[in-house]
């Protein structure tokens, strides 16, 4: 079962990066809405499935709790402006970190968290 849960969040993973890479990318193929949000919710939802890939027993809310939290840290963090942490962001390590704190990624990254726990758990009910 926990091997079976690994692989769906796996392939979980593997859906999201692209689909997430493409509102960036490509934003010209999708509406306003999803062009400017998108991004911030699927990542949100990435975080999610690749936590619960490293814990598959763990109950999802809290999977749930902690995802948000770890989105809330790393959007916290864009608070700090330090020379130095500024040029990590600009390296392809750092520019997972974004850039720039933003009310409004908040509510993208609840948005993701409640999206991802609604997939985990329709998943987990299938499988």
């Amino acid at each position: 079962m926990v091997a079976k849960r690994r692989w769906i969040y796996f392939f979980l993973i593997l859906l999201n990066i692209p689909l997430g890479l493409a509102t960036r990318w490509a934003p010209q193929y999708f509406p306003d809405i999803i062009r400017i949000y998108g991004g911030d919710v699927l990542s949100a939802t990435c975080i999610f499935f690749g936590i619960r890939f490293l814990f598959p027993v763990t109950p999802l809310w809290k999977i749930g709790i902690s995802n948000y939290v770890v989105c809330l840290l790393i959007e916290i963090q864009q608070l700090y402006q330090a020379e130095w942490a500024v040029k990590f962001r600009n390296t392809p390590a750092g520019i997972l970190l974004g850039h720039g704190f933003l009310w409004s990624d908040c509510v993208c990254y609840a948005a993701g968290t409640l999206l991802a726990l609604a997939i985990a758990w329709l998943a987990e009910r299938i499988i």
